[in-house]
């Protein structure tokens, strides 16, 4: 529990750091004090735009496709390997690589850990309603979780709620004492409703390469 306290902890004095280190600077603030705050997000969301800018203009043919599929069956295959399995020479699929890995179309590569690791942890699907629902409230949402571990995934969706999040504790009594904290640190939740995974059916299934359409 006191992991989730201290990540919680960390939230609010980078906050307090941010807006200290602004006023050294000789930062005016305006009357409003969210607006003094809108810049960071600004930042954050404008970064956002740009590589999904960058990723309209990259155009996938059924080599990258391959290569794509390849990896997300494999992501420790060796690039000589790669390039059999997809029949292209080393140094064309080295290229189109190192192209899909700038460009963010491979965002990076992970390992999946057993379920059995993870047997004493419970994941809770989390619905989430905010308060307000300007942009800048969901920009500033959207920035804060990043760096708040417990959230493993979050979604903007539509309907009755405005994001789904995935959450990770090692009990019932954490996830609750970690939403409570949520609800303290200012990200603009009115609501959430707490769904409970009781067992996993299917999970990190490759994206299909008919859903990966040519660009």
């Amino acid at each position: 529990m006191r992991s989730f306290v201290f990540v919680l902890g960390k939230l609010c004095a980078w906050a307090y750091a941010n807006a200290c280190e602004g006023r050294k600077a000789g930062l005016a603030r305006p009357d409003h004090g969210f607006n003094w705050r809108r810049s960071r997000l600004n930042v954050a969301y404008s970064a956002g735009k740009a590589m999904k800018s960058k990723l309209n203009t990259v155009r996938l043919d059924a080599w990258d496709l391959r290569i794509l599929a390849e990896l997300q069956a494999d992501g420790r295959i060796s690039k000589s390997e790669l390039a059999k399995r997809v029949h292209l020479s080393a140094s064309a699929c080295s290229e189109r690589l190192r192209i899909l890995e700038t460009t963010g179309i491979i965002e990076g590569y992970c390992a999946r850990l057993s379920p059995f690791l993870t047997g004493g942890v419970i994941f809770v699907m989390v619905e989430v309603v905010l308060d307000r629902h300007r942009l800048e409230d969901q920009r500033h949402f959207e920035t804060a979780i990043q760096g708040i571990s417990g959230i493993l995934d979050c979604w903007a969706i539509g309907g009755r709620v405005d994001y789904l999040m995935r959450v990770a504790a090692p009990s019932m009594a954490a996830y609750q004492e970690f939403m409570e904290g949520l609800l303290q640190v200012g990200l603009g939740i009115d609501q959430y409703y707490s769904l409970v995974v009781t067992k996993s059916v299917k999970s990190n299934s490759p994206i299909p390469l008919s859903a990966l359409r040519q660009r």
